[in-house]
């Protein structure tokens, strides 16, 4: 009778585990591991394939790598996230670029330049000038896409390689 009465509490386990488990789960448990565990928890999960996913090793590697500094003159090719801060020689007329938002399909840049200094060409341009206690600077914004590229005074700025998560940003003095 033992046997049965053991049987019977896995058989009530597994159908337990089996109705309580979320649709996203594995298939059902054997019945020999059901006495183990009742249901999974968020942490045995496994991952949605909604998530964000990251190039292989072997994907586009930028010639200056992450190393932003190395956009101060204007001739570059970083691996940008949100949030990153280039600054410029101030020479080109701009003394930052702020990498606003990474999207699917576009990059917003903030710009930050010298007041009338700023000419922008590209996609999704507003500029404004602005002066507090007799300094006076131009702010902005730009999108940039792969394929097309912009151009803040005599600074060429392409995107050949967008992710969600990180972007190659190509900067060279025209």
């Amino acid at each position: 009778m033992p046997t049965l009465v053991r049987f019977t509490a896995a058989a009530l386990l597994a159908v337990l585990a089996a109705a309580c488990a979320d649709s996203r789960t594995a298939p059902s448990t054997p019945l020999s591991a059901a006495t183990d565990t009742l249901s999974p928890t968020a942490d045995t999960l496994p991952p949605t394939t909604t998530a964000s996913v990251r190039p292989s090793a072997t994907g586009p590697h930028p010639a200056d790598g992450s190393s932003l500094a190395s956009c101060k003159d204007a001739d570059c090719e970083v691996e940008v996230r949100a949030g990153d801060r280039l600054r410029i020689d101030k020479r080109f007329g701009v003394q930052r670029l702020t990498i606003s938002s990474l999207d699917p399909d576009e990059v917003t840049i903030a710009l930050l330049g010298f007041t009338g200094g700023l000419q922008v060409e590209g996609a999704n341009v507003s500029i404004t000038g602005s002066c507090v206690n007799g300094r006076c600077r131009d702010e902005g914004k730009l999108s940039l896409t792969p394929g097309r590229s912009a151009r803040i005074n005599n600074l060429r700025l392409e995107l050949p390689y967008l992710s969600a998560d990180h972007a190659i940003l190509r900067l060279t003095p025209r």
